[in-house]
């Protein structure tokens, strides 16, 4: 029984862990300047100058420092995932191992993905401890003495460009491990579009999945660090996170398109092989979720600055999560899926 429900549960957390750490680089780097200018009073201020954004930002580095101590337990069941799988009941146990972390690529791949992993720690770690704590620069100025005219949203100083480095590593682990490494013809634009998926994904929902674990319920911040109306700081990150989702999501399905002619060799293996039969289940998930966010997005998100309306966006919006967790949950049964006969013949 450990040996069945072990493999999918391990590549579950590893995916779920990989999004939500993408989700804080994206809210780090598309949410936040936005989120400063508009409760700055349209002068993009850095945290240290917003107390309330400064709190926040704490809050996603240490919500980013959790994920990632996950996905090292991620990294290590997929050794003990792919030792089960490969034992050789006649040799040590030291031997099966030295085969596995020896092996020029899946070895390769798993070392680099733990050593991203440590490193990701290890910078929301530092962020955890030092958000928003640097002292403010002079008023309208950068820390470097530029005049600030607007958001710079993809800003990331310091150990964020770590941890985003780190993310970028981990990423392309996952496209290295993944059916994309089976195309014969054009391989590295296969593992690229497998990467650009998973990022969308999580530009997508972990974002949207860190707003709603990072954001105090009645949490604010007002145009100068005072406390606000309770609800303005989820709504200025729902505003600021909304032209983010919009394109995330035009890039997965895309990139999902693609990856679908990739791996599919004609329209009826989509009901003829197992393969395709787990695909149409991702993709009817998939779907809803995707429906769950439209909707959240025309009804929801005009009603945000209500309590009510708030309420309703919340509730919502988890289940908007919760359902891309199951989608997760499909792809990990897929991945490990054999592709249908023919799926990569020229």
């Amino acid at each position: 029984m450990t040996e069945l429900l072990l493999p999918p549960f391990q590549r579950w957390l590893l995916y779920s862990t990989l999004l939500l750490v993408t989700g804080v680089l994206g809210w780090r780097g598309f949410v936040a300047g936005r989120v400063r200018f508009a409760l700055g009073g349209g002068d993009p201020r850095p945290a240290a100058e917003l107390p309330a954004v400064a709190r926040l930002e704490r809050r996603m580095a240490a919500i980013g420092l959790a994920a990632a101590l996950l996905l090292l337990v991620a990294w290590g069941l997929r050794l003990l995932v792919q030792l089960l799988a490969f034992r050789d009941p006649f040799v040590p146990v030291s031997e099966d191992l030295a085969f596995l972390v020896g092996d020029p690529l899946w070895g390769r791949v798993w070392i680099v993905q733990g050593l991203a992993a440590v490193g990701l720690a290890a910078a929301f770690a530092w962020l955890r401890a030092t958000a928003g704590k640097r002292a403010p620069p002079e008023p309208g100025l950068t820390p470097e003495g530029i005049p600030r005219t607007g958001p710079r949203p993809v800003e990331l100083p310091g150990a964020w460009r770590g941890a985003a480095a780190c993310v970028a590593l981990l990423l392309l682990t996952l496209g290295l491990s993944s059916h994309a490494m089976s195309v014969p013809w054009n391989r590295p634009l296969a593992v690229g579009v497998d990467i650009a998926h998973a990022t969308a994904a999580g530009l997508w929902i972990g974002v949207l999945a860190l707003v709603l674990l990072g954001t105090p319920r009645g949490a604010g911040a007002g145009a100068d660090g005072d406390e606000a109306p309770p609800g303005t700081l989820l709504a200025a990150q729902l505003r600021a996170f909304s032209p983010l989702a919009m394109g995330s999501v035009g890039v997965l399905l895309f990139m999902g398109v693609l990856l679908s002619g990739y791996h599919l060799p004609s329209i009826p293996a989509l009901w003829e092989s197992r393969y395709g039969r787990t695909l149409l289940v991702k993709v009817a998930l998939s779907l809803g979720v995707l429906a769950l966010g439209f909707v959240n997005w025309r009804k929801g998100l005009p009603q945000v600055d209500t309590p009510a309306g708030r309420g309703r966006l919340r509730r919502a919006a988890s289940l908007e999560v919760g359902l891309a967790l199951a989608v997760l949950l499909v792809t990990a049964i897929l991945v490990a899926t054999p592709l249908p006969p023919g799926a990569h013949d020229p």
